[in-house]
């Protein structure tokens, strides 16, 4: 039996909370599919869904019409299944657990035995450039570095499908940049479809193959941006003028222009 592919997939997805006396439209007829072993940025300003949709995606909400299916399955399974991970801007790290029994967590909540993934662990120390930190605690580490233990946390499962919400906002635009080409490489390296929320323009640009860009009332997305950059792409790209003209472009789409 051939495995499905794991993309993502939105299907005119409808979402409305409902309160006192007032409704709020989060998402109307949104639709979006990322292919397999792709990066697509998500960009908008507040309110205009994009956590919303996020949300939906790791099965914590549910749609009032329309489909998702994550490597052909709900939410809710590709989760319990580990094919999903995610990383927060809050690195949320547990401050009396070392690196690597904080990049343990999820096979403990999936209730897989951390015996077998010691050597998984260790790799992934040293993908995202920690080793030597393995019995470090939160507390002797870096920002950049606490950002680091949490992406390697959302990767031990070897999961198909990363999802990204704001990783780097709380970083300086100097430790960020630096950030942005490291996951570039952490990227390349598991081939993991990839889908980050972002507010940053130039993050979105350098990172995605596509950048999708979403306005409110109600949360829809007006235009979906491929991006002709060739990988790997390096910090020098933050300086060319082709850079800047689709940075351009994209703000003056995300701001109605």
């Amino acid at each position: 039996m051939t495995a499905t592919p794991a993309g993502i997939s939105l299907t005119a997805i409808g979402k409305t909370y409902r309160g006192r006396g007032k409704d709020v439209e989060a998402l109307r007829d949104v639709s979006l599919d990322c292919a397999q072993g792709s990066f697509t940025a998500l960009i908008g300003p507040s309110g205009c869904g994009k956590s919303t949709a996020l949300r939906i995606l790791l099965g914590l909400e549910g749609v009032d019409t329309g489909q998702v299916r994550i490597a052909g399955q709900t939410p809710q399974q590709a989760a319990s299944a580990g094919i999903t991970g995610v990383a927060f801007q809050d690195s949320a790290l547990l401050p009396w657990r070392t690196v690597a029994s904080n990049i343990a967590l999820p096979l403990e909540v999936l209730g897989r035995k951390i015996a077998d993934y010691r050597d998984e662990i260790t790799r992934l120390v040293a993908l995202v450039g920690l080793s030597g930190y393995e019995n470090a605690l939160p507390g002797e580490l870096s920002g950049g570095m606490r950002q680091r233990v949490a992406i390697a946390r959302a990767l031990v499962t070897r999961p198909q499908v990363l999802f990204m919400d704001e990783p780097f906002g709380a970083l300086d635009q100097i430790l960020r940049r630096q950030m942005n080409i490291e996951l570039q490489r952490i990227w390349t390296e598991t081939g993991a479809t990839t889908l980050l929320v972002t507010h940053g323009i130039d993050e979105a640009v350098f990172l995605a193959d596509r950048v999708v860009v979403m306005q409110s009332a109600p949360g829809r997305i007006v235009e979906v941006i491929d991006i002709p950059f060739a990988r790997p792409r390096t910090a020098d790209l933050f300086g060319q003028p082709k850079f800047h003209a689709l940075c351009d472009h994209v703000a003056q789409v995300l701001h109605g222009d």
